[in-house]
């Protein structure tokens, strides 16, 4: 007979929380110059300001835990500069903006675009200092009404990456947003990651957020991309299947369909509803930061509101903190759960389940990336088609598939599989082809039965019993 097993009794609550430790990943949140996260992330484009909010004063920010400005020479150039004057350290966000650069208020150094100082007016006539050094200057890009910057090394300068989701369908409109917050950027980021908050943060616990579809618990599953992941979760509606499977993009972008989907109508949309950046501000604080698109595919009723999007504003509940503390005490959203980890979460203290695979999925491929760029490896880049714009996963499907009893999970489970492997192996296509070709493909999947498992005779179609 086998002993019974002794577990220790868990120590009594006194009352107060302790840490494990302080954070233990800070190879992966810290984001400023020399660390190796911060390394890493300086070879990808970010963007760090919406276009409408540079004027014709200098933008001060801090990006990356480095103080910058950013302004628009009179000539129409943009400008990314180190904040303080090279002369004596006086901040630029005071700056005149002239045709062809910035110049200092305090002694009228002036710098052009790309950090050559162009003028040292205090200096003798024949002084050469102004030849000697530059000053910090990094690279910019302006796209979608959202202006981007690269500030890693200048000689590794990748090309700026087009999303195809950013060109497709034709006549995709593209309203862009900026929403700040007192966090950690990779917490904030995981959120792509993390599929099962969908159905309880926004439905189940703190009620409806977006609509009652949600509530239904998901089958997961975690896919690589050639890009990052796919987050999947695969819902039963009735007689109805859908796939809401969220791209995951390295290092820190992510793309979604949108908060209205009911479930009750078939859709096929390889497109998405949001494209966003997660773009550290320091370690403690970050930029949630990119468009929405408007279109007929993925928002087939017209439900998204271009009016409730801009700076500091998305039309989408929980996403910052404009509600009263007690209404959001209530009825927590993604700002809420996201922001109350604290400013750095320790992930010490975490308890991984199965639901978090999606979350070790990409900390490990970050954890990899930042390695290769330690060891003088270049990191994996967004690949174009040729001559077109960069392939992406997201997919939001909805299909006629009737419930299979008892095993419907094995159902939903191929569902979402077969269907993203289908949308991954198409990616060398271009876009609107692509969607057709898709399309076609699960609908003879539908046809056939593929996504029933073929040995289990006990089970039964739910409509036919």
């Amino acid at each position: 007979m086998t002993a019974p097993t002794t577990r220790a009794k868990p120590a009594p609550f006194n009352g107060y929380y302790t840490p494990v430790s302080q954070d233990t990943d800070s190879a992966l949140t810290a984001a400023g110059p020399g660390t190796p996260g911060g390394d890493y992330l300086r070879r990808f484009w970010h963007p760090i300001a919406m276009a409408s909010e540079v004027k014709d004063t200098p933008l001060p920010l801090r990006v990356l835990g480095e103080e910058l400005v950013l302004f628009r020479d009179l000539s129409g150039r943009l400008g990314l500069v180190h904040r303080h004057c090279s002369h004596r350290g006086t901040s630029l966000e005071y700056g005149i903006i002239g045709p062809d650069g910035i110049r200092c208020a305090y002694h009228g150094w002036k710098y052009a675009i790309d950090g050559t100082v162009l003028e040292t007016p205090s200096e003798p006539p024949r002084s050469r200092l102004k030849d000697s050094f530059s000053h910090g200057a990094y690279r910019t890009h302006e796209y979608a009404g959202l202006i981007f910057a690269y500030m890693g090394p200048p000689e590794a300068t990748p090309e700026f990456p087009v999303y195809d989701s950013l060109t497709w369908p034709d006549g995709n409109e593209l309203v862009p947003y900026k929403l700040e917050m007192p966090c950690n950027w990779l917490q904030v980021h995981e959120n792509a990651a993390d599929p099962i908050h969908t159905a309880y943060l926004h439905a189940i616990v703190s009620g409806v957020q977006f609509t009652p579809a949600f509530a239904e618990l998901p089958e997961l599953e975690f896919m690589e991309t050639p890009i990052g992941l796919l987050s999947i979760a695969t819902r039963r509606c009735g007689q109805n299947l859908w796939i809401r499977a969220s791209d995951v993009i390295l290092p820190n972008v992510a793309q979604f369909g949108t908060g209205f989907v009911d479930g009750s109508k078939e859709k096929f949309a390889l497109c998405a509803a949001f494209t966003r950046w997660i773009v550290p501000i320091d370690d403690t604080h970050c930029w949630v930061i990119g468009v929405r698109h408007f279109n007929p595919v993925i928002d087939p009723r017209n439900e998204g509101r271009a009016d409730r999007i801009g700076l500091g504003r998305i039309d989408l509940m929980g996403q910052t903190d404009e509600r009263p503390y007690a209404e959001r005490q209530k009825n927590p959203g993604d700002w809420d759960a996201m922001v109350a980890q604290g400013p750095i979460a320790i992930r010490a203290n975490e308890h991984l389940a199965s639901t978090d695979k999606g979350v070790a999925m990409l900390r490990r491929q970050l954890r990899n990336g930042m390695r290769d760029v330690q060891q003088g490896i270049e990191p994996r880049m967004p690949q174009r088609y040729p001559g077109g714009p960069v392939p992406t996963y997201n997919n939001e499907t909805i299909l006629g598939v009737p419930a299979l009893v008892p095993d419907d999970a094995a159902v939903m489970r191929a569902f979402g599989n077969k269907i993203c492997r289908t949308v991954i192996d198409s990616a060398a296509l271009p876009p609107g082809r692509r969607q057709a070709e898709v399309e076609a493909r699960v609908r003879a999947m539908q046809a056939e039965g593929a996504f029933y498992p073929q040995a289990l005779p006990e089970t039964r179609l739910a409509e036919n019993l």
